[in-house]
Order: C-alpha cells, then sequence, then structure tokens
C-alpha cells in the first residue's frame, strides 16, 4: 500500500517466502519505487527473481489476470473494502488476508488527563498526514471536555506548533501528501456541515498543495460527512 508501502509489503512478502510460497507483489501505483527497491533487497539476499515476481501492474489488470487465475492461491491486501468486496466476488472461493478502511475515533472522557489526551490526539490524527486508517479522525468528547474552553485552546495551540515542510528539515514532523486532495478529502477541506465550524482552517505551506496543514472541524454531528467518510488527510473532526 502507499501509506506503509514497506512495512506492510515487508510482513506479508516475508512471511509467505518463509512458509513456502512463490510471491508476487503488486504495489499501489503511488508506491511502485518502493516496492521496487524492497524487491532488489529480497534478491540481493539470495532470494531468486522467480521466487519473488515483481508486477507494477493497474489494479484493473491485476483483478483480471492475478486475481482470477486458479494459481494464486492467498492474496494479502490493503486497500478499499470496495477492492476487497471486488476481490472476493470474481473469485468467491480465494482465501484472502485484507486489511481494508474505517473511520477511527479517539473518546476522551471527563477523568481524562487532559494535556496527555491533546498530546496523543495531535500525534493519532496528524503523523504521516493523517494517510493512514489508523489515525483518529474522529475525536468523541464527553460533553464536560467538550463545553471546556481550555480544552480547546489547548488542541489548537498543539496543532497550530506542529512544523509542516520538507522532510529535509528535521524539525518537521509532518510531509507532504502522496496526491492533490481529490474525493472526500477535497470535500471535506472545501465545505461544512450545518453545525460545524473550523477550529482550525485548511492552509497550505507556501502555497504548496501537497503540504497540507492539520485542520480541525468542531461541532460534527452524528450522520455528519466526516463522520461517515475516510478522508486520507489531516483532518480532524
Amino acid at each position: 500500500p502507499w501509506n506503509f508501502p514497506i512495512a506492510i509489503a515487508t510482513g506479508g512478502i516475508a512471511a509467505a517466502l518463509a512458509t513456502g510460497n512463490r510471491v508476487i507483489l503488486k504495489p499501489s501505483s503511488d508506491s511502485v519505487l518502493s516496492a521496487f527497491a524492497l524487491c532488489q533487497c529480497f534478491w540481493n539476499a539470495g532470494i531468486s527473481k522467480n521466487t519473488l515476481q515483481f508486477s507494477p501492474t493497474s489494479g484493473a489488470l491485476a483483478s483480471e489476470y492475478l486475481i482470477k487465475n486458479k494459481h494464486v492461491d492467498f492474496v494479502i491486501f490493503t486497500g478499499s473494502e470496495k477492492t476487497a468486496f471486488n476481490i472476493l466476488t470474481n473469485r468467491p472461493n480465494l482465501q484472502i488476508s485484507a486489511e481494508t478502511g474505517g473511520k477511527d475515533a479517539t473518546i476522551v472522557t471527563a477523568l481524562a488527563d487532559r494535556d496527555q489526551a491533546v498530546k496523543n490526539v495531535i500525534a493519532s490524527a496528524f503523523n504521516n498526514s493523517g494517510q493512514k486508517c489508523s489515525a483518529t479522525s474522529l475525536l468523541v468528547l464527553e460533553k464536560e471536555v467538550y463545553e471546556d474552553e481550555n480544552f480547546k485552546k489547548m488542541l489548537v495551540d498543539a496543532t497550530e506548533s506542529l512544523h509542516i515542510g520538507s522532510v529535509w528539515d528535521f524539525q518537521n514532523k509532518i510531509g507532504t501528501l502522496v496526491n492533490l486532495p481529490s474525493g472526500n478529502l477535497l470535500r471535506a477541506l472545501e465545505s461544512l456541515d450545518n453545525d460545524e465550524q473550523w477550529l482550525i482552517k485548511p492552509s497550505y505551506v507556501d502555497n504548496n498543495p501537497y503540504m497540507l496543514k492539520p485542520s480541525i472541524r468542531w461541532g460534527t454531528q452524528k450522520g455528519d460527512f466526516c463522520h461517515m467518510n475516510e478522508l486520507f488527510g489531516p483532518v480532524l473532526s
């Protein structure tokens, strides 16, 4: 997958090889170079190119020629729920280990250490620019915390103190997006639902559309767009 192109791929390849299987690695189109470099590490270590094969192809071609191929016994997949469902539709008898998306939340109660809560929420929501399914994209607050103006101020101050920019400047905690904002993320950046307001409006570093600063939506209600949809960006609701 594009958001963990080394760790997840390495685990899947190593486990499959260690248990006596051949492996075909089909990377996301956004992580082809990372995947090729990873395969080179295995090849240089003595794994043959017949045993570990690299297949940089589109998802559509993989579905047509890899998923449907009866010689493919098992698929390790990271991606959308829709794609996983399509895989099983094409091969109902396929063994599959699928890590799909979701909407991750952190709950803060009135008994919580609020300084620690802010620290952990900010790290989960905005590290990796929020580009992972385990990022806190929903913050659920007990009423006393929600109405605590000091908690709200701490949340804003902590977010605005994050350094965003080039990864070659080591003081920066947040780097670029993988792709330009589109789809759900773009909608979340451009509109609010009825009871929402911006605690921190979306903005970019040096007008670079890949360098999105963290933003916070306040007052998200049950059923709102950002309650129901995964964003893959540094947006906290």
